[in-house]
């Protein structure tokens, strides 16, 4: 986390008790060391959905479907999240507990590298969320611009990195390569006209990015 100890307990004092099925995929991931987005941040995304009347929202890192299925509850009947997820058993983690929620069908599933499964997309997407290997995040977004709506907003989880990005450093659980290549791209979306783009401390650092 990128904040104070105190400032995270007082927000998790805040927080309400997550359903039996997240609360059950949050622990999964907790025991078994796999990456998920923080509770606030599948929040944030999600919240973003419903006031933008998303209708097609495209997630790059599906993992166990975590955000994936707080997104899909909150758009309308005919919404849809096309996921992309490139490991086999995450995949199927995802396709077992997503099946487990009436939303779960507003969810479809695409395995393989987002890098290539991605160019073969036709839709046009209102929400893109960025939540996959972060040495690509300059791919990822450069491969989701022509996909999203002009109105559109791409959502970028781990900008920050535990503070590591702020301070040029890696560590044992993030790399020098994916603190570089964040720093990179947060400098890069400061920077051009074409774009709007804010970056909040929300979980480990949540960068939103517009066409201006």
């Amino acid at each position: 986390m990128i904040r104070q100890a105190a400032i995270d307990a007082y927000l998790e004092s805040l927080r309400r008790p997550p359903d039996d099925l997240l609360e059950e995929m949050e622990e999964y991931a907790a025991e078994h060391g796999v990456a998920i987005a923080p509770p606030e941040t599948a929040t944030l995304v999600a919240m973003l959905a419903r006031v933008a009347g998303a209708r097609l929202v495209l997630e790059i890192g599906l993992a166990i479907g975590y955000t994936a299925l707080h997104v899909a509850r909150v758009l309308p009947e005919y919404g849809k999240v096309v996921a992309l997820e490139h490991d086999i058993h995450t995949a199927a983690l995802a396709r077992a507990y997503i099946a487990r929620d009436p939303a779960g069908q507003k969810v479809e599933i695409l395995l393989g590298e987002a890098q290539e499964t991605l160019p073969g997309l036709r839709e046009t997407f209102d929400i893109v969320f960025v939540d996959a290997d972060k040495a690509n995040l300059a791919l990822y977004l450069d491969l989701a611009l022509p996909r999203l709506r002009r109105s559109g907003m791409i959502v970028i989880d781990n900008l920050l990195m535990a503070g590591r990005v702020a301070e040029g450093r890696g560590d044992d659980h993030w790399s020098q390569v994916s603190v570089d290549a964040a720093a990179a791209l947060n400098k890069r979306l400061a920077d051009d006209p074409a774009l709007e783009f804010v970056l909040l401390p929300v979980g480990d650092g949540v960068g939103l990015v517009q066409r201006r």
